[in-house]
């Protein structure tokens, strides 16, 4: 405006007016006369174009360049710092609805055919059969050709309406003809008929798909037609056995090979039609592996076998891979339906079937185990395993068969094992099997009598002490904790064994290896809380023993609980810690009551024994400063004296009672003060104590 230089920058205000953001403002004003001079010099030039296209024109002599002075200097505002662009949002996919077009071209097909079902039921009769039949195909092929004129012209709805109406005419034509009898159909099996009338539309809806490949309707008309077609040539006894089965794997083998070829619009239908044969041909396969004769059982073996291990080689084949589930998800189905099927199978043999199921599932579980680089094969290993030993162990064990049962479940221990030292994915649930597994043959050897029942707990409970040892050695580590579970498990098993006969003596023998193999597992893992149980099992194996011997004095219930609590509170005793989390329950539970009998039911040598002990404690509690030995020594002592002199305080004279109470009562009068300060000073003294 003044017609200063703008030598600042952009935002800065003009030093002589005062105007603000002087530099963005010569730089605006520097673009638009630049803007202007550049069309200035685009008209004259156009001018200068059409002068010398005119006729009779002389060029003018060149004019001289102006002579113009140099632009003012103008500093461009400095660029904004940089800020990201933010992410747009993502579009919104438009909802598919049925448009009017598509929706006249439904009602109009379903129209059609309908007429057509109408033409066949009620003017069959009317018309000739010849001419009839001649119509209908006519309508027919005017429906496909119709769709495919469509489809050349692009039409996308009308082509498949057309299709869809020419499939439905096809079926209707192909059920009249049958049960009008044209040329005598109407003879053969419906079953073959329907069979025939399902190959007839394969064949015609290929053809017609070849012809049109943008239709989509043809592909999954001959898909979906062509499923029933191998059910329908077999018989209901055919059907149920292993041809039925290999009819399944065909079918999901046949979709399986479509799904790899059709559009990605009917991709999902073959994949649907895949997994449903799959399914059928499993479940059928392990049926009649189960309750089929002998020779049909093992051919559905076979071809549930042959289709698990096909599957597992195709996961090798990339385009197949990329559409079947994980290999280690198909292995494991495979291994599992082959194991069923050949459990069911291996039934069939009667009683050596059965126990070559239980130790072929024990040695595929080892081989699998085993097969550490290979975990396909090992998953299909190890779930053929599990599926066969199930069948065999469930069979013997409904046919009472206590000695092989009992082997194959001892036999379990050796997978379980090497998983805990092979396998760290299944170290925990192995380390559990590897405890329980010999429990379970010894259960199942006591119930079909080859072990006597006290013989049975006593092993259970070696196995629990086997257990806790297998949990301390593996400290720290994760199968630390389902070592110790088992061994908990096996110890309440022995404890149980044993008690259902009445076993008392045993059931405490038991008990007490359990809990000191417990307790010492407890000492070198340092858990408390284990500590704790395992001194609580060893006061219950003392006091089951005991009762099994007739023991009625209270005394030999008291003490080794007393014991057990003391060992319990034994670290807060060495770490100088409270005395009534330490010693004071042990105390209590081991004076308190022989106090009581002490009194209630005189005894020279409890009396001397609960006298001696409470004034023991007393002297302790002084000397080591503890509150709960003393106040509970001193505490019973009183009882004790109290509760033993009580009965004979009637029998003295009533002078010397009212005598003594009388000076008593002017000794406490007369020291009332400096008593009570003594015995302010001796409640201090004992709640000072620990």
């Amino acid at each position: 405006m003044c017609g200063t230089p703008a030598t600042g920058p952009a935002a800065a205000p003009c030093p002589v007016c005062g105007l603000p953001a002087v530099g963005q403002a010569a730089l605006v004003v520097a673009r638009i006369g630049a803007t202007l001079a550049e069309l200035t010099r685009d008209r004259d030039a156009l001018l200068a174009t059409l002068r010398m296209s005119a006729p009779g024109f002389a060029a003018p002599p060149a004019p001289a360049p102006p002579v113009t002075a140099p632009p003012p200097p103008v500093h461009p505002p400095a660029a904004p710092a940089y800020a990201s662009p933010l992410a747009p949002p993502q579009p919104v996919p438009p909802r598919r609805r049925l448009s009017p077009q598509q929706v006249l071209l439904g009602l109009g097909a379903l129209l059609l055919v309908a007429g057509a079902v109408a033409f066949v039921a009620l003017a069959w009769t009317r018309l000739g059969l010849a001419f009839q039949a001649t119509v209908m195909v006519l309508v027919t092929a005017a429906a496909c050709g119709t769709s495919a004129f469509a489809a050349r012209r692009g039409l996308r709805a009308t082509e498949e309406a057309l299709a869809g109406a020419g499939a439905a005419l096809l079926a209707v034509d192909l059920a009249a003809a049958y049960g009008k009898g044209l040329l005598e159909v109407d003879r053969l099996p419906l079953r073959l008929w329907t069979a025939i009338a399902c190959g007839v539309v394969v064949l015609v809806a290929v053809g017609l798909g070849r012809l049109t490949r943008t239709t989509v309707t043809w592909p999954l008309v001959a898909l979906l037609a062509a499923q029933p077609v191998p059910f329908l040539l077999m018989t209901s006894g055919v059907l149920a056995g292993p041809a039925g089965v290999a009819a399944a794997v065909g079918l999901a083998l046949l979709d399986g090979a479509a799904a790899l070829r059709l559009r990605p619009v009917l991709v999902p239908v073959a994949g649907v039609l895949t997994a449903f044969w799959t399914a059928t041909a499993a479940v059928g396969g392990v049926g009649a592996a189960a309750f089929r004769p002998p020779l049909e059982s093992w051919l559905s073996t076979a071809v549930v076998t042959a289709a698990a291990a096909g599957a597992f080689v195709a996961l090798r084949v990339p385009r197949v891979a990329a559409r079947l589930p994980s290999p280690w998800v198909v292995a494991t189905l495979g291994g599992t339906v082959s194991g069923l099927a050949l459990g069911g199978s291996l039934d069939t043999a009667g009683q050596p079937g059965r126990v070559v199921a239980g130790a072929l599932g024990v040695a595929l579980l080892t081989a699998a185990v085993a097969l550490v680089r290979q975990p396909a094969l090992a998953a299909a290993l190890g779930s053929a395993g599990v599926a066969v030993g199930l069948v065999g162990g469930v069979r013997l064990a409904e046919t009472r068969s206590a000695l092989p049962l009992s082997l194959v479940l001892f036999a379990v221990a050796v997978p379980a094992a090497l998983a805990v030292v092979l396998r760290p994915a299944f170290r925990q649930p192995a380390a559990f099997v590897a405890v329980l597994a010999p429990a379970g043959a010894v259960l199942v050897a006591e119930e079909g009598g080859l072990l006597a029942t006290t013989v049975a707990g006593l092993l259970l409970a070696v196995l629990a002490a086997a257990g806790f040892g297998l949990a301390a050695m593996r400290a720290g580590r994760a199968d630390e904790l389902p070592f110790a579970g088992a061994a908990t498990v096996a110890a309440v098993l022995a404890g149980g064994t044993s008690g259902s006969v009445q076993a008392w003596g045993q059931v405490g023998l038991q008990l007490a290896i359990a809990g000191a193999a417990a307790a010492g597992y407890a000492v070198l893992t340092k858990r408390t809380w284990v500590l704790a149980v395992a001194i609580g099992d060893l006061v219950l194996a003392s006091w089951i023993a005991l009762a099994g011997a007739q023991v009625e004095t209270p005394e030999a219930y008291t003490l080794p609980a007393a014991v057990g609590l003391l060992l319990i509170g034994l670290p807060q005793l060495l770490a100088r810690g409270r005395s009534w989390a330490a010693e004071g329950p042990a105390i209590a539970v081991g004076l308190v009551p022989s106090a009581f009998l002490a009194v209630t039911e005189p005894d020279t040598l409890r009396l001397v024994l609960v006298v001696a002990a409470a004034v023991a404690l007393t002297v302790v509690g002084t000397l080591t400063h503890r509150q709960a030995p003393f106040v509970l020594g001193a505490a019973s002592l009183a009882f004790v004296v109290l509760g033993r002199l009580g009965p004979y305080a009637p029998l003295l004279p009533r002078w010397i009672t009212l005598t003594v109470a009388g000076m008593l009562l002017l000794v406490v009068g007369a020291t009332y003060e400096r008593r009570r300060q003594q015995a302010r000073e001796a409640v201090a003294w004992v709640v000072q104590m620990r």
